[in-house]
């Protein structure tokens, strides 16, 4: 793996947590909208997935070349344009609105757009996770990350459906789910099965 696509790869899922992180400090005061905190939190967390772009062509490179490598690398990007997109509106919104209400509408409008609220906020980012945790299966099982890495990975996905406080969990799991990748793509456990 690249040094570029090991350090994209620590770092995305620290930006991740971070987010998390500033965003229950500025839920702490009961305002969190249109402001600094908002703000902050929003940039971390579209920092996180841009930086995730690297991250998912490294970890595609550990793979043998074939369909399922491509066309899940694809579905990953896509999930990770729709999250972008879902951030970068997110942050624009809170710049143009005076208060909670004013973003609300704002995304609201935007939502109304046809195939909007679907592909930015309903199924597209979801694609990225899925996609994440596909490659990790795909990497267990060529040997270029353990097998628990999927299953950390799942819990870590799983967590902020659950609630957005648990962001900051969230992202030191997946970190510590992509951290054996992060050693030069070893061979993680001998040959693989032929």
């Amino acid at each position: 793996m690249k040094k570029s696509a090991t350090v994209a790869l620590i770092t995305a899922p620290l930006l991740l947590a971070a987010y998390g992180v500033v965003r229950i400090v500025g839920k702490s005061d009961g305002v969190y909208g249109p402001g600094l905190d908002w703000q902050a939190a929003h940039l971390l967390a579209l920092a996180g997935v841009v930086l995730f772009v690297p991250a998912v062509l490294g970890l595609g490179q550990l793979l043998p070349w074939g369909a399922w490598r491509s066309g899940t690398v694809a579905v990953t990007m896509f999930g990770l344009g729709a999250s972008m997109v879902q951030f970068g509106a997110d942050i624009w919104f809170a710049l143009r609105a005076d208060d909670k209400a004013g973003m609300q509408a704002l995304s609201g409008d935007f939502g109304d757009i046809p195939g909007v609220d679907l592909v930015v906020y309903q199924v597209g980012p979801q694609l990225f996770f899925v996609g994440l945790l596909v490659l990790a299966i795909l990497a267990a099982r060529a040997r270029r990350l353990p097998w628990w890495s999927p299953v950390v990975l799942l819990v870590g996905i799983l967590l902020p459906p659950v609630t957005l406080d648990l962001l900051p969990l969230s992202g030191l799991l997946i970190l510590a789910a992509l951290w054996p990748a992060t050693r030069g793509g070893r061979s993680a456990g001998g040959p693989a099965a032929t």
